[in-house]
């Protein structure tokens, strides 16, 4: 279970041996004190005392867990109970922790099966992770298309292995003054077992109620003292393999539920006479059809079996030229009086195709259609291999050296690749390769792959050309990997001396980490695919490529493609036209760092304390696409290559100050601790900046805390935020000045103005007609060395309550607030579009460039029509958080029957959201489905003889799916609480062997219906461990 950092510890006891290390805790002393330990008086012969800790947020060494900030503790005993083999599972169990990228769901074009962990919705580029306390290299590759979008440093929770893990401690604001950039949110510092003494060897399997996510694991941890106890060394070793799951193996998604507007009465009245609501394949056949605004009928509607009616996966023959909706209700354009349709089989058969019962927009309910869940994977193939060791070995009796090394390899392979679209979705494409890239392509009936069987059915029905639509997932040959590879080393000495009666202590580490990523993928070369599909027959009747058509190259290697029909093309066709991607990214860092602490001089409530050293970071990366990428030889923009370094010159210092303390025996002051924190950060492209903590510990009375803390944290602009070039990238461009449009936006008044004067200064748009192009537009995107740090200000108050007179019981409530500027960000095209015309400040002398916003945006001379839009990133919005969180913790010594561990953690968030700048006012997101009012956790864990066995209840409040959502917007625009529950239990076999078997959702519950909150659903995990002790 995880367990509230906040138990109790006399600072009465004097700190002349206070501590305090560079960027971290040493090995030698991150070991919990258990809570039957004593302090025992401070000696100058011990450099360090066994029950004095650096906990996670400070540098001085103290007796016992005592944290200014809020935090809390997943123990080793949690992860061994519940089979985490990833410490992502672990740690996101604290509610307000969740997986901000994972290898569940859609993955990033670079960066499949990582798992970064985010506290407070703010992002985990804003939670900061470390081991031991010490930076760990990042995995986020340095360009805008990879996972977390190339914005941070983020750690893959992937690569620490849990065999290696003793506990990991979830600060919750404060940490930056500590550790530097970053820890804007919070801080999680995973420790590690680097005291462990002896052999263990553990093996696991785990698999959904569904017999699939297969996982087998294994792990090993060695750890032993030598030279007479003045060294220690431990190694650890685990593999552990988890097979991916795709959308059709559970049967909520093979339901096909999606959320499709609701017809108009009158379009029924008018194209679909006799439908009727409970047979068009809606999930509540009782709700009418859409009869206007507040009538009190969903504009939107649940339906089942949702299809794409424009397409299928072997090619949907449809009309060579005219919209491919015929009206409002989303009926597909077919041919004749009958409006008949075709299409491909898999054996190249043209048979009659089923257009389902159509919605608007071109979906439908049932039929012949596209089924997109037949390519949608829910989590990622991943293997992982990692080696961990950690050591030490004491050179004199006040001079110790320490060591960590590891090796991280993984391979994430997608279960399902992205396909290749041609269909009426996208618009039309030519043979000759113009139009749009992804249309559906015309074809003449004459068409040589076409059976004689099926020119026949063509020419009855007076078709002479037609176009194919179709999702080619046949040209999809492979299945998208990541292979990552990460290196760090930590080599330090740290060390004791005294000036006169008082003791310092001393550390100099260097820290350096490598990671090595290739992110291998199927690419359609796009030229070879118009020399493929243009096709004629030689003298011999055999089937050739064209080259004297338009658009073609002369390509003795081409092969013919054949798309009629799904896998009809030939190998060497797919060969030619499919190629093999290999892109690279590296990332590098060092951190060297000296420090010292120690005790100045003596306060009424102890020894004053101090802490202080300098750091140098140096952060580097870089992106190499391949060839096809970087020339844009598929379909895709260009991608760019990218690369940057910058570093940091860090100092820091802290200083506890003991006031009272409880020997005073002073009513209402049992004890009375200041702290103040400082780092300056001196960052070679963004900047200096001051970071800094101030905070109170105030005891009334014994057992009752009140703690409270003001702080200012930073985060680094990225390299890939920095030094990205100008990539070209496509983009979906609002029009604010069209007729639905014009008179919105928060000054309705300035909009339609501006509006006015750029329908005057393109004379030849109609502002009756002028609307959003259906297609995207090709833009470009580029970071700026200008960057400045993200600001947070930020401030905590709790309580925490330990009543001496109820042993063993732990109660703790803590207020947050914070507020981020200068937030880093890519304006997005609605930005810059509302921020052109809905400025006051807009030149209508100079419409094309009437301020800064409008002058990223190029438009058609002759028709007003976006031709390109340029966006980069820069500081602007501002993003907020404020909520609580409360923890309650019991044990309960029950004698002959056992020790009983009742424990609560809830996360209640008050307000979260975002706005464009500090004079406007935030958009909530509280109450929405991303950001629930309440989460908590309870869980109960029995010991008893052999037996140990446990139960979790996991609880998330009902919430909208937006906050602007209304029983008139949507159907089901709320989902309801959701309940889930875990269990475990241990057998200990003898006293080496134990068995324990875990099940994570027991209920089966995926989420409250028609949402998915957990797709895997029930799952076990058994392991057998042994120890050779």
């Amino acid at each position: 279970m995880y367990r509230p950092l906040f138990a109790r510890s006399s600072l009465s006891v004097a700190l002349g041996t206070a501590l305090l290390l560079g960027a971290v805790a040493p090995a030698m002393a991150q070991q919990a004190a258990t809570p039957d330990e004593k302090a025992e008086p401070a000696s100058s012969k011990t450099p360090v005392q066994l029950d004095r800790v650096t906990v996670t947020g400070s540098r001085i060494y103290r007796a016992g867990f005592d944290t200014l900030e809020p935090a809390a503790v997943v123990s080793r005993e949690s992860i061994e109970n519940y089979g985490d083999t990833n410490l992502i599972d672990a740690v996101t169990r604290i509610p307000g922790v969740s997986a901000d990228v994972s290898s569940r769901g859609d993955q990033a074009s670079f960066g499949a099966g990582v798992n970064f962990a985010s506290k407070f919705g703010l992002g985990s580029n804003r939670l900061l992770t470390l081991v031991n306390g010490r930076h760990f290299v990042t995995s986020t590759p340095p360009t805008i298309f990879g996972a977390g979008s190339g914005s941070g440093i983020q750690v893959d929770m992937n690569a620490i292995p849990s065999v290696m893990v003793e506990r990991i401690e979830s600060l919750s604001v404060g940490g930056a003054p500590t550790y530097g950039s970053d820890a804007i949110s919070g801080v999680n510092n995973i420790i590690l077992r680097d005291k462990f003494d002896g052999s263990e060897v553990e093996l696991g399997y785990g698999r959904t109620s569904k017999n699939d996510n297969i996982r087998y694991s294994w792990s090993a941890i060695f750890g032993t003292g030598f030279a007479d106890g003045r060294g220690h060394v431990v190694v650890a070793a685990e593999l552990d393999n988890a097979d991916g799951v795709n959308a059709l193996q559970r049967d909520f998604y093979r339901q096909g539920y999606s959320l499709q507007p609701n017809p108009t009465a009158a379009n029924v009245r008018a194209f679909q006479p006799g439908r009727q609501t409970t047979s068009d394949g809606r999930i509540d056949g009782s709700i009418p059809f859409n009869t206007g605004p507040n009538d009190g009928i969903p504009d939107q509607v649940w339906i089942r079996d949702r299809r794409l009616a424009s397409m299928t996966f072997g090619g949907l023959v449809m009309p060579a030229t005219g919209d491919y909706q015929r009206n409002g209700m989303g009926d597909i354009l077919g041919f004749g009086a009958s409006n008949k349709l075709w299409q491909f089989t898999n054996e190249s058969k043209l048979v009659e195709f089923n257009p389902g019962t159509s919605y608007p927009g071109g979906n439908a309910s049932g039929g012949d259609g596209l089924n997109l869940m037949e390519t949608l994977p829910l989590i990622a193939d991943l293997e992982r291999r990692s080696v961990y060791s950690t050591g030490s070995f004491d050179f004199t009796d006040n001079v110790r050296g320490f060591f960590e090394l590891s090796r991280y390899e993984s391979t994430a392979r997608e279960t399902l690749d992205q396909n290749v679209y041609n269909a009426v979705s996208f618009g039309n494409a030519r043979l000759d390769g113009g139009g749009e890239a992804s249309g559906a392509l015309t074809f003449s009936a004459s068409n040589p792959f076409l059976s004689p069987e099926t020119r026949r059915i063509l020419a009855d029905n007076g078709i002479t050309s037609f176009r194919l639509s179709r999702s080619s997932r046949d040209l999809s040959m492979n299945n998208s990997s990541t292979e990552t590879r990460l290196t760090r080393a930590v080599v330090g000495l740290n060390g004791f001396f005294e000036v006169g009666k008082r003791g310092f202590n001393w550390e100099a580490s260097v820290t350096h980490g490598r990671g090595d990523f290739d992110y291998l993928g199927t690419g359609l070369i796009q030229q070879n695919f118009i020399n493929a599909i243009n096709v004629t027959t030689d003298a011999s009747g055999r089937i050739i490529c064209d080259a004297s058509r338009p658009g073609t190259t002369v390509d003795p290697n081409c092969r013919p493609l054949n798309l009629f029909g799904e896998n009809q093309a030939s190998r060497e066709a797919l060969d030619y036209v499919v190629t093999r991607t290999l892109a690279k990214a590296q990332t590098r860092q060092t951190v060297i760092n000296a420090s010292l602490s120690g005790g100045l001089f003596d306060l009424p409530g102890g020894e004053l304390s101090f802490a202080a050293g300098f750091e140098h970071r140096r952060e580097e990366g870089a992106f190499t696409p391949s060839e096809y990428q970087r020339l844009g030889q598929g379909r895709s923009v260009p991608t760019q290559a990218a690369q940057g370094e910058y570093h940091t010159n860090e100092v820091f210092a802290e200083v506890l100050a003991p006031l009272f303390n409880p020997d005073w025996d002073l009513p209402g002051l049992h004890r009375l601790d200041l702290t103040a924190k400082f780092r300056r950060v001196d960052n070679s492209v963004a900047g200096a900046f001051n970071a800094f903590t101030y905070g109170i510990q105030y005891e009334p009375i014994a057992g009752l805390q009140l703690r409270g803390n003001k702080t200012q944290s930073l985060r680094a602009p990225s390299i890939a935020e920095l030094y990205t070039s100008r990539q070209p990238t496509y983009y979906n461009i609002p029009e604010v000045c069209s007729l639905d449009n014009i008179n919105g936006g928060t000054n309705p008044a300035v909009r339609r103005r501006n509006c006015q004067a750029f329908f005057a200064a393109y004379p030849g748009v109609d502002p009756n007609t002028f609307r959003q192009q259906p297609t995207n537009t090709l833009g470009s995107t580029n970071g700026s060395t200008s960057l400045q740090n993200e600001t947070a200000k930020s401030w905590t108050a709790g309580i925490v309550f330990a009543p001496e007179w109820i042993p063993g019981l732990r109660v703790a409530a803590d207020w947050y607030d914070i507020k981020i500027s200068n937030v880093i960000t890519s304006l997005s095209t609605n930005d810059i579009i509302t921020g052109c015309f809905d400025n006051a400040d807009f030149n209508t002398a100079n419409v094309p460039n009437a301020n800064r916003f409008c002058g990223l945006v190029t438009r058609d001379p002759s028709t007003g029509v976006a031709t390109d839009i340029r966006t980069e990133y820069g500081n602007g919005p501002v993003l907020m958080f404020r909520g609580w969180t409360a923890e309650v913790g019991y044990r309960w010594d029950l004698s002959r029957f056992g020790v009983l561990d009742l424990d609560f953690y809830g996360y209640m968030p008050k307000n979260r959201g975002q706005a464009a700048n500090k004079d406007v006012p935030f958009v909530e997101q509280v109450g929405s489905f991303n950001e629930p009012k309440r989460q908590f956790r309870w869980t109960a864990q029995h010991r008893i003889g052999n037996w140990s066995y446990g139960v979790a209840s996991n609880y998330t409040s009902r919430a909208q799916y937006t906050l602007t959502d209304t029983p008139e917007s949507r159907q089901y625009f709320y989902r309801d609480s959701w309940t889930t529950w875990d269990a475990n239990v241990t057998y200990r076999i003898t006293d080496a062997a134990r068995v324990t078997l875990s099940v994570i959702n027991v209920g089966d519950d995926i989420g409250p219906f028609p949402y998915v909150l957990d797709a895997l659903g029930r799952r076990y995990m058994a392991s057998l461990r042994y120890n050779f002790k």
